[in-house]
Formats: C-alpha cells, sequence, structure tokens
C-alpha cells in the first residue's frame, strides 16, 4: 500500500522565531497562547523539573511548545471553542486523511498495473532465481558452553525425527522455532536471491530439491532444519512477493512520471527558503514564497511547515544538518505528494464513510481523554461562570499537570493532528526567541549553582526526542512512508 512519502533523511530542526524578534521581543516572555503567559523564569523552572534536560534551546523550545498546545487547548474548553464538528475534524486531521486518500488511490492504481496470475508465479519458481524457504531454529550462542551446545543439537534432532516420521513442518515451526520473525508463520522465509542468508544456511537450501529437508545446518545462530517447499505450497507466497515487487516498481515509476508530467521544477533557492521557513514557523507559516512550480499549482513555504508539522520533533531536528541536495529532494517529496493527491482528489476518491467515522471517533476520544488528564472538568465549562474565572481556573489545572508530569505522575499526550496548529490559528499564540535564549540562560545558570553540569551537557542528546520526564505518550508518526 502506497503511503505519503516524507523523506526522514532531509529532515531538519528549526528555531522558533526571526531575527527580529531578539530586537522586538521582550526577554521575559518565553511564550505566549490564548492570551496567557509563558514567563522565561517559568520556563527555566520547568527545565530545571525535567529529568536528564540539557539546558539549551531546544529543550526551551520543546517545552514552551507544548506548554502552548495544552495552554491553547485548555483556553479553547473553557472559552467555549473547541470545535469538533465534521469540518474542523478534518481540518485537524488531514495528516490522517492525506494518507488514507492517498492509500486508497495508490492502491487502485496498483491494483490495475499489479496483477498477477498464478502462472506468473509458478513460472519464477521454475525459474529458480529467488527461493522461498521454511526453516525452524533451534538457537543457541556461539558463544555457549559445550552442555548448552549439546542440549540445543539434541533438541533439534529430536526435532528433526518428528519431521522425518511425517509432522507437520509448519506446525513444528511455529512451536519450537527460536526465530521469532518466521515462527509466527509457520517458518516461512521472504523469498530470497542466493547470497541472502549466511553461508552455510545458503549453501544447503539452495542444494534442495523442491519439498526436501535438510538435516541439522549450524550457523552462529544455532541449528537449523531448512525445507524447500513444493511449487504448490509455495504458490501463493511467490505471488505474494511478485505483486510486492511490481508495486514496489511502480511506486517509483509512478512518482517519477508525475514530475515529468507536471513538469516539476524545484526553485533554485528552495533549500534557503525552507531554511527561513524553519527559522521563523509562526511568522511563515502561511508564507507563500514559492519552494517548487508544477503545472497547476506550486508547494509554498507554508504548506512546506504545514507538512513538515505533521511529523514528530525528532524528525526535525535532522534539517539543521541536511544539504541543500536533500532538501532539494524533500521539496521533490512533497510536492509529489501535493500532486499523487490533487490525483486522487481529481479521481474522486474519498474516505469510506466507516474509515471516515472511525477517524471521527477516535479524534473525540482523545478530545476526552486529555481533557481528564488535564481535570477540565464540568466545572472548567459552567456556563454560569463567568470566562475569565473559568480561564484562570484551566490556566491553573495545566499549571499542576505539568507539575505532574514532572513528577512522572503523570503522562504528556500529543494533541490529535494539527490540533495545535489550528487552534493557534484561532486562538493566537507564538514563541520568543528572546524569551527562550533568557530561560536557556537562568536554566544554565541555577543548573551550574547546583553543581550540575553546564549548559549542553548530560542528559539525552536532545535530538533524539524531547528530554526524560516530559515525554509524550507512545503512538506512530500522523504521516508516514513506504520508503526511507
Amino acid at each position: 500500500m502506497r503511503r505519503i512519502v516524507l523523506a526522514a533523511s532531509v529532515l531538519v530542526l528549526a528555531g522558533c522565531s526571526n531575527f527580529g524578534d531578539l530586537f522586538s521581543a521582550h526577554a521575559d516572555v518565553a511564550a505566549t497562547a490564548a492570551g496567557q503567559s509563558l514567563s522565561a523564569e517559568q520556563l527555566a523552572e520547568m527545565m530545571g523539573k525535567a529529568k536528564g534536560a540539557q539546558m539549551n534551546s531546544e529543550t526551551a523550545e520543546f517545552i514552551a511548545t507544548v506548554w502552548s498546545d495544552y495552554t491553547l487547548f485548555s483556553q479553547a474548553v473553557a472559552r467555549g471553542s473547541l470545535k469538533t464538528d465534521s469540518a474542523t475534524v478534518a481540518k485537524v486531521l488531514w495528516p490522517q486523511v492525506a494518507e488514507a486518500k492517498g492509500a486508497i488511490w495508490y492502491d487502485t492504481l496498483a491494483a490495475r498495473r499489479g496483477n498477477m496470475s498464478p502462472g506468473t508465479a509458478d513460472s519464477m519458481y521454475l525459474a529458480d532465481t529467488v527461493r522461498v524457504l521454511q526453516h525452524i531454529l533451534i538457537g543457541v550462542q556461539a558463544t555457549a558452553a559445550p552442555e548448552e551446545r549439546a542440549a540445543a543439537r539434541k533438541k533439534a534432532q529430536l526435532t528433526l525425527s518428528q519431521l522425518q516420521q511425517g509432522a507437520n513442518f509448519d506446525l513444528l515451526a511455529s512451536q519450537l522455532s527460536d526465530d521469532p520473525g518466521s515462527k509466527a508463520n509457520g517458518g516461512w522465509l521472504p523469498p530470497a536471491k542466493p547470497g541472502a542468508y549466511v553461508t552455510a544456511f545458503d549453501s544447503a537450501a539452495w542444494r534442495l530439491n523442491p519439498g526436501q529437508t535438510t538435516g541439522l545446518v549450524e550457523t552462529p545462530f544455532g541449528y537449523h532444519i531448512i525445507r524447500r517447499p513444493t511449487m504448490e505450497d509455495s504458490r501463493e507466497k511467490v505471488l505474494a512477493y511478485l505483486t510486492q515487487e511490481a508495486t514496489r516498481r511502480l511506486d517509483s515509476i509512478y512518482m517519477d512520471s508525475l514530475s515529468i508530467q507536471y513538469d516539476l521544477k524545484i526553485s533554485g533557492d528552495a533549500p534557503a527558503l525552507m531554511r527561513s521557513g524553519l527559522a521563523d514557523k509562526s511568522g511563515m507559516r502561511n508564507s507563500k514564497k514559492t519552494i517548487s512550480t508544477y503545472k497547476g499549482g506550486k508547494l509554498t513555504v507554508g504548506e512546506y511547515l504545514r507538512w513538515l508539522s505533521a511529523l514528530p520533533p525528532q524528525f526535525a531536528s535532522q534539517v539543521a544538518q541536511a544539504s541543500d541536495e536533500q532538501l532539494s529532494q524533500f521539496a521533490k517529496a512533497l510536492s509529489t505528494n501535493q500532486l499523487l493527491l490533487a490525483q486522487a482528489d481529481s479521481a474522486g476518491i474519498i474516505l469510506p464513510p466507516d474509515q471516515w467515522a472511525a477517524m471521527q471517533e477516535s479524534y473525540l476520544g482523545v478530545i476526552d481523554t486529555l481533557k481528564l488528564s488535564i481535570g477540565l472538568g464540568p466545572d472548567i465549562t459552567d456556563p454560569s461562570a463567568a470566562v475569565s474565572e473559568r480561564e484562570q481556573a484551566a490556566q491553573m489545572r495545566v499549571d499542576d499537570f505539568f507539575n505532574q508530569v514532572f513528577e512522572q505522575r503523570a503522562r504528556l499526550r500529543p494533541l490529535p493532528g494539527a490540533l495545535g496548529q489550528v487552534l493557534r490559528d484561532q486562538e493566537g499564540g507564538k514563541l520568543s526567541q528572546a524569551g527562550i535564549t533568557r530561560a536557556v540562560e537562568l536554566a544554565a545558570a541555577a543548573e551550574a549553582a547546583k553543581g550540575g553540569p553546564p549548559a549542553g551537557v548530560g542528559g539525552p542528546p536532545t535530538s533524539s526526542g524531547p528530554p526524560q520526564g516530559v515525554q509524550p505518550a507512545s503512538g506512530p508518526p500522523p504521516v508516514g512512508g513506504s520508503q526511507p
């Protein structure tokens, strides 16, 4: 299944405001959101509470962004402005919607062009350039003691005896094999060409005739029993392999053909524009400056930032180290994503009602979970209370929740989809580079006073994600890809 491809190898970390902020912003305010402010002192204190955090701008920006998201959410709940209608849900969940529509369209193309007949699979089996194999592994480390190795060999020999007496290979593999990758599938391995496995395994496997099984084959992983299934047994596996290979070829050919068909051109200053956008995400999120052009449209800085916002923070941390060539390739990938989605729209591709309903239900479930986690109960939405009182109470719940997070009594949950950006556009909010810089200075000074490591030293590397103690709940990124 084709998924919207985002080239993670060319993603980069952003700053949070433009250079002018150094002169125009107040250094005592690190972030604003929905009329609430996070001071540099408050942010520095949060950094100090984050276990294992490095006292640098990446940590400060991460915490300030999460605080902003939670504040925007809580204030919207207090004001009664958090919308859950279909149009809003579609706007919030655009990464998932784009992913699903792209997958449906691409599967349609693959079904048209990638159909394989059983005869095609039989031809490949007879050609014998690729083999489908089964194996049972009785694992033992190369450094194991002689008695441990002897026990493993004895178990493998007993297993071989059972097979020689007519036991079902698939059943024994699922019960006894120590290879987790194939055990659940009856010991079946993916189709492979000669040389794909370690020498002893490979040599034994390629000497087998259809339906034959080896004796014990010793490798650094332990003792193997290898079977070459018959053509009839293998047909379904080979057919799936051929279909997958055809789809992969289609993937490359189709996406390249889009570039040619629509005369895709990457602007010469695309890398510079992409870096500029990342240095001022809030200021340039609606920028119309052109990164690429194609027939019927273009990729703007604003659209590029929108795509990038759909990825988790650790992906963004790679852009600062990306070369111009990598950024240009990323721009091409995003542009072809847009072309693919445009073709899906032209073909009338829509989400099936049950899939859309599931998305909506999941969104509402996450909203309810967030409210419960933060403590946004009926008192926060009580219409009899003044809005200002509800807003103040909501912010107190956010502050208390963050204290629980830093004390590891609660865990952050990311806002669903693009909800943070939607609320930022609706409620207002931004980060201040001057305030973040000041917070880093204060946090580093406090750490030094306690005898801790200097700024940027100690703790996990910030490029791998948020600091310990403020980790978001686990979950896949909203947009993935079938290729690196």
